[in-house]
């Protein structure tokens, strides 16, 4: 295994000094959140096997931030969460962030410590996995952000015992992966644009092994755009990714993943009407919770057809509907069609259409809470698989 990098050495003195420092605190403890209870039914096949099933799930987000004299900002955030009411073995707690960002001679910063992979977008890199990070940023000139960082992507404990660093489910190594990246993002008026640069390294040894990938090398290469221009509300982004990957001296491939996601809506009156759309080629580049459908989306749905592109070559379109019919009161609908080219969905081989007819509404109790009831039908032109139904019934509460 290699050694640390300057940046996650930079970034453990940071977090080192901190803890064996007393803080003094420039303000009290923000402490923000949400907490969601959802019941939740599912019909027909989906992403894994055919279900036929109702469910209650509930979970709590929990944010505390606070900021020192020296303006140092401190953030953890912590998820508990119940997958199935009357199952106690699907509880958990996890920290999904905990780091800190220090300002130094005026216009640069460094990040450190677990976050959530965006970059100021939801669709990029590990597809909004948490991740460990040492990120020196630089403001030259105002509203312009430039940044290099330093990722561990994928690493073992250090007292594993097997061959290899990184662990799976199984208990057997699965890598040694680092991440290296520089990118850039300057925001125009009210539009954000950006790109960025990134290299991952793998240092596993030299192995046979079907799982892992020796000697891999992954160039990526993003661009996005967010924000209002000209009246409408845009987020946009491309990705590819190129490389060497192998899981032998024998058998080798090149990476060629490309990505694509666009998102334009605007408002009109009471009216909000927009068109998505995603497209993947040789694996999955997106995110698991693209606001496209409620098939494709945990918070809207149940994301029962998984991240895009997971079963082949993908294409999405979809038409976005929402009506504030009074001021508590939201109507939402979707039109949405799946293109997928050699399927593997459902164990199936070959290409695959989805249409999805989605409807809901969501519904202001008060400042805070939102209940919500969302209903979506997927309809597959493989006469071998059952309508996909789904429907998740949800409070949900902002603290």
């Amino acid at each position: 295994m290699k050694k640390l990098g300057l940046l996650s050495l930079a970034a453990s003195i940071v977090v080192s000094s901190a803890v064996a420092a007393n803080i003094e605190l420039a303000s009290d403890l923000k402490v923000s959140g949400d907490a969601q209870v959802r019941g939740i039914s599912v019909k027909g096949d989906t992403d894994t096997v055919k279900k036929d099933k109702q469910i209650l799930d509930s979970e709590i987000n929990l944010n505390l931030d606070f900021t020192t004299l020296e303006k140092v900002k401190v953030h953890t955030a912590i998820k508990l969460q119940n997958d199935a009411w009357g199952d106690n073995s699907n509880d958990t707690f996890t920290w999904e962030e905990a780091y800190v960002t220090v300002p130094f001679n005026e216009n640069k910063l460094l990040i450190a410590g677990r976050i959530n992979d965006t970059y100021g977008t939801p669709f990029y890199g590990s597809n909004g996995d948490k991740i460990d990070l040492a990120l020196l940023g630089y403001t030259p000139v105002e509203n312009v952000l430039l940044y290099a960082f330093d990722f561990k992507a994928v690493e073992g404990k250090n007292d594993d015992q097997t061959a290899f660093f990184g662990v799976n489910s199984s208990g057997t190594g699965v890598g040694d992966f680092d991440a290296y990246g520089l990118g850039g993002q300057v925001t125009i008026d009210k539009l954000l644009v950006g790109g960025r640069y990134v290299y991952l390294q793998n240092n596993t040894e030299t192995s046979t092994a079907s799982n892992i990938y020796n000697d891999a090398t992954s160039h990526m290469f993003n661009a996005f755009a967010m924000g209002e221009v000209a009246d409408l509300d845009l987020q946009a982004q491309i990705e590819k990714r190129i490389g060497d990957r192998t899981n032998s001296s024998i058998a080798k491939s090149d990476e060629k993943m490309l990505g694509a996601y666009l998102k334009v809506s605007k408002e009109i009156n009471d009216f909000n009407v927009g068109v998505a759309g995603v497209m993947t080629k040789d694996g999955y580049v997106s995110g698991e919770n693209l606001p496209v459908t409620y098939l494709t989306n945990d918070d809207l749905g149940t994301a029962s057809l998984d991240r895009v592109g997971s079963y082949g070559d993908t294409s999405l379109v979809a038409l976005n509907f929402a009506y504030e019919a009074t001021k508590d009161l939201t109507l939402e609908a979707n039109l949405g069609l799946h293109n997928i080219k050699d399927a593997t969905f459902a164990s199936i081989d070959k290409d695959l259409k989805i249409t999805e007819y989605d409807a809901g509404l969501a519904y202001k109790l008060n400042k805070s809470a939102i209940v919500s009831l969302r209903y979506a039908l997927g309809t597959f032109d493989e006469s071998s698989l059952e309508d996909m139904q789904t429907i998740v019934a949800a409070v949900n509460i902002d603290f």
